[in-house]
Parts: structure tokens; C-alpha cells; sequence
């Protein structure tokens, strides 16, 4: 199993990784595009690499109140504004492209 890459450049699409907190992931094209466009400080993949964490003052996933959606990017400061969504599909949490704010 590959180790999650540090920056959304080195990540290919449908790949499964291994995040720090032994999660697995992957990303469709469309994530990995809304990544280099908008998180080009790698917030959010550093809070995929965490994992879950509690909901207030942590950076990492988070449970999500979208429908069909089970974790939630959460980070601090600039880009914790918006949140990338992720569902779980046999044992792995994929990233299909959705950002939203809050």
C-alpha cells in the first residue's frame, strides 16, 4: 500500500494510499484538480493524513451532515473556510470532488 503523498501533485487519481492514522483513501480526478486549485498549502490533505479528530480545535476529518457524505475535511486558519468531502466504499474513504463552505 502506497503512503498518502504530501502535496495533491503527487497524488494519482483512483490510487488507493495509507494515510499517518493507517486510514485508506483515494481521490477522483476532480478532487485532485479542487486540491491544486485550492488548497495549494496542502491543508487539507494534512488533514486527511491525521484522520479523525475531535470536532473543535483539531485539524483533520470530521463526521459529515451531508447526505450520502461520511467524513468532512476540518482545518485552521486560511482554507477553513470551505471542507472536502468523503464516503466510505468498501473500506475506503474516496474523495469524489465535493467542496463546499461549511
Amino acid at each position: 500500500m502506497e503512503s498518502l503523498p504530501n502535496n495533491w501533485a503527487d497524488i494519482q487519481p483512483d490510487i488507493i494510499y495509507q494515510t499517518l492514522a493507517d486510514m485508506l483513501v483515494s481521490f477522483s480526478k476532480k478532487q485532485i484538480r479542487l486540491g491544486q486549485r485550492y488548497d495549494q498549502n496542502n491543508k487539507h490533505l494534512k488533514a486527511i493524513q491525521n484522520g479523525r479528530v475531535p470536532p473543535d480545535g483539531s485539524i483533520g476529518l470530521v463526521p459529515s451532515e451531508a447526505e450520502g457524505y461520511d467524513l468532512k475535511s476540518k482545518v485552521l486558519g486560511s482554507g477553513g473556510d470551505y471542507r472536502y468531502y468523503g464516503k466510505f466504499i468498501e473500506g475506503v474513504l474516496h474523495f469524489p470532488g465535493v467542496k463546499t463552505s461549511h
